[in-house]
């Protein structure tokens, strides 16, 4: 199935080993949520960055130096008392000093003294969870984006955007195509592979970029029908952060993930 499929699909998320530093392995004890990414699924738990476009929105951060490495903490669900002091709240993943970790729009809320952050490997792999606070330093404001801060090839696990400068003053062109499968060597053989694309022009908003896919072209984000694609984008250097609605394209095939540029 390919093109603008008006059929729900879930969330194709990565799973994986994250790579840390130049080198170093990021041990991936679970996988992440599903669109769209909650920072708190439930209170003292973090599986992802938070819903773009509400709240103040993810920032950065930079593990700092100390530790050879500061692991990953456990959330509420998992178990009683965490995220905590207790070794037993440690997993296996962890990130080293110099790392770059996307941080939850409110992060500690539920659990003071900790971060939601998410890690993002340079292959693309993400792992999502709770760092004690003290170990990470938020990186002030990033200045006003330019419109080629935007403009690149930007790509994720099964997914490709490329945005250009459009005709229209201050205006943008997102193209993208999305897999599900594509990593499947039994789906390739198959022909199993699901497809999708998203298509539109919109000005973005400071670090925000957020259209709907009509029938006749691009509309707002709130505009259209409610099986209609959408897609919403945040600008967060090295990092452009993607969300859909599920209804870009065949069944499983999302937009939703985290980016890097790989050409201006």
């Amino acid at each position: 199935m390919s093109g603008r499929a008006r059929r729900g699909a879930g969330s194709s998320v990565p799973t994986g080993l994250a790579l840390s530093g130049l080198a170093r392995a990021v041990a991936l004890g679970a996988s992440l949520a599903a669109s769209p990414w909650p920072a708190l699924a439930a209170e003292g738990d973090c599986f992802g960055y938070g819903e773009l476009g509400a709240g103040p929105g993810p920032t950065l951060g930079t593990v700092k130096a100390g530790a050879a490495r500061v692991p990953f903490l456990r959330g509420a669900s998992e178990r009683k008392g965490c995220p905590g002091p207790d070794p037993a709240c440690r997993e296996t993943a962890f990130v080293v000093p110099g790392n770059t970790v996307i941080l939850a729009g409110a992060p500690g809320e539920a659990s003071p003294g900790f971060v939601c952050a998410t890690y993002v490997g340079q292959k693309g792999t993400v792992r999502s969870g709770w760092l004690p606070e003290g170990a990470v330093a938020r990186a002030p404001d990033a200045p006003g984006q330019r419109s080629r801060d935007w403009t690149g090839i930007w790509r994720a696990p099964e997914a490709t955007l490329v945005i250009r400068q459009a005709k229209a003053a201050g205006a943008l062109s997102v193209k993208g195509d999305a897999t599900f499968g594509a990593l499947d060597p039994d789906r390739v053989r198959r022909g199993a592979v699901n497809l999708g694309s998203v298509d539109g022009t919109m000005a973005p908003s400071g670090p925000s970029l957020a259209f709907t896919m009509g029938d006749r072209g691009t509309l707002p984000y709130a505009g259209g029908e409610a099986a209609d694609c959408r897609l919403r984008l945040t600008l967060l250097p090295p990092f452009l952060l993607a969300q859909d609605n599920n209804a870009c394209g065949g069944m499983n095939v999302s937009f939703t993930n985290v980016y890097r540029r790989t050409k201006p």
